[in-house]
């Protein structure tokens, strides 16, 4: 089944099951790196906002072999668990010194989004971009947000560099930073996944490699920007780090104390997100490099 015929299908099924008085729409939504999604908002007539529900996720499970019925359970479920029953306080956000506390950053690619950035506050940092965002909620398991665009920013009154100075601020404490060795990661995988058969005795105590993000999991890429961090951590090691871009979400960082080829780490980058990861998630095709002497990243 086309995308076309299965978005007709599950709309008229998540129509035949909702109650009286609820309108569907779909939407395009414009997302990083230029990726363009459907959205289904589905609207109460009680609330001022709606949940926006990707449809492009459920065709993937659709052609999983998940049939239509079910997806739009799922769909409608997932509806119920974020949808209001009264107005939204929008002055949340319109309001700027009540959006202030929650404004953050994100790094996202600065090449892959220049129709986005048009429209939107940004700093070009490296080949990437740091772009901001009101953080209404967040959770492991749920975050809402808000992209600042221009409207926002002249609404309000402020600067591209006023909206860096407050997110400098927030975001490392809204959203700590946590560096954990890979070989730690992957065995917390491995017992919360018990049908994974790796043998954790022959694993090696640490590993070479650390990850970096934040307490959510969602764009912990910026957490390079947070002050002293990798200056602190380098210390500790004792070693200049490479920066291995592994989405918008989570950076590798390797102590350059053996003897790396960056080119050949550059390759393998590439060859992860053009294999492994969804275009949306893709932060860089390259890696960085961390000097303690300059306190600085290049690339």
């Amino acid at each position: 089944m086309t995308y076309q015929k299965f978005e007709k299908e599950i709309v008229d099924s998540i129509n035949k099951n909702l109650l009286e008085g609820h309108q569907t729409l779909i939407k395009p939504v414009d997302k990083n790196n230029g990726v363009v999604l459907h959205g289904l908002i589905i609207n109460n007539g009680l609330c001022n906002i709606s949940p926006t529900i990707y449809l492009d996720y459920y065709y993937d499970e659709y052609k999983k072999g998940f049939d239509i019925e079910y997806l739009a359970k799922q769909i409608i479920t997932q509806y119920q668990r974020f949808a209001l029953e009264e107005d939204f306080d929008i002055t949340v956000f319109t309001d700027y010194e009540k959006c202030k506390p929650n404004i953050s950053y994100k790094l996202i690619n600065y090449g892959k989004n220049k129709e986005l950035l048009r429209d939107v506050p940004h700093i070009v940092y490296l080949d990437l971009a740091i772009v901001f965002y009101c953080l209404l909620s967040s959770s492991r398991s749920e975050t809402s947000s808000i992209l600042i665009r221009n409207s926002h920013m002249n609404h309000w009154g402020v600067t591209c560099d006023d909206l860096f100075n407050v997110a400098s601020n927030n975001t490392p404490r809204l959203l700590e930073s946590e560096i954990k060795n890979l070989t730690d990661i992957v065995k917390e995988i491995m017992m919360d996944n018990p049908t994974i058969n790796l043998d954790l005795d022959s694993m090696p105590e640490e590993s070479a490699m650390y990850v970096l993000t934040n307490k959510i999991k969602l764009y912990g890429a910026c957490c390079i920007l947070y002050k002293n961090l990798l200056e602190g951590f380098a210390k500790n090691l004792g070693s200049d780090l490479y920066i291995i871009p592994s989405s918008v979400h989570e950076v590798l960082l390797l102590p350059n104390n053996m003897e790396y080829d960056k080119e050949y780490l550059s390759e393998l980058v590439k060859e992860v997100n053009s294999s492994d990861l969804s275009t949306e998630d893709i932060l860089s095709d390259h890696v960085y490099y961390y000097s303690r002497k300059d306190d600085a990243i290049t690339y």
